[in-house]
C-alpha cells in the first residue's frame, strides 16, 4: 500500500465517519421538525462574544460574533427565552423585531431559531465535511493534480 492509498483510505474512514454523524444529525433535526409548531418570538437582547478564529472577509475587526436572545412562548402560555446558535458580525435585527422560532412538543424547554442553518446548521456542516472528505479520498490517489504518479 502506497502512501497515496493509505492517505485515500484514511480521507475515505474521516469522510464515511463524518458523514454518517451528519446522517445521524440530520434524522434527529427531522425528529425535532416533525415534533414542533412554529411560534412568532420576539429578539429580546444578543449575547456578544469573541470569536477567535475569524475566517471571513466580512467579518468585524474585533472578532465579535453576535448570538440573538429569543423570548418565546410556549403552547402552554409559559414564556421561555433562547439563544441563537449561530452568530453573526453584526445584528442582523433589531431587538423588538419577531423571529420565527421552532418550538418542541414534548419540551418546550427545547426551540431553535427557524432558519435554514438555526435547524439544520449541525447537520449542513457535518454532511458537507463528510462530502468533502470522501471527495478528498477519490483525489488523493490521483495526486490532486490530476498526475498519477504510481508505475
Amino acid at each position: 500500500m502506497t502512501g497515496r492509498d493509505l492517505l485515500s483510505l484514511s480521507f475515505r474512514v474521516i469522510g464515511i465517519l463524518f458523514a454518517a454523524v451528519g446522517a445521524l444529525s440530520a434524522v434527529s433535526t427531522a425528529l425535532f421538525v416533525s415534533r414542533s409548531a412554529r411560534v412568532t418570538g420576539t429578539v429580546v437582547d444578543y449575547v456578544v462574544e469573541q470569536n477567535a478564529i475569524s475566517l471571513m472577509s466580512s467579518a468585524d475587526p474585533t472578532g465579535l460574533l453576535y448570538y440573538p436572545v429569543v423570548e418565546y412562548e410556549s403552547a402552554s402560555g409559559e414564556r421561555h427565552t433562547l439563544t441563537g446558535r449561530s452568530g453573526r458580525p453584526r445584528r442582523v435585527h433589531e431587538v423588538g423585531d419577531p423571529l420565527a422560532v421552532l418550538v418542541s412538543l414534548r419540551d418546550p424547554e427545547e426551540a431553535r431559531i427557524d432558519s435554514a442553518f438555526g435547524v439544520w446548521g449541525s447537520s449542513i456542516i457535518l454532511g458537507g465535511l463528510g462530502g468533502l472528505f470522501l471527495l478528498l479520498s477519490v483525489l488523493a490517489p490521483q495526486g490532486f493534480g490530476g498526475r498519477d504518479s504510481r508505475p
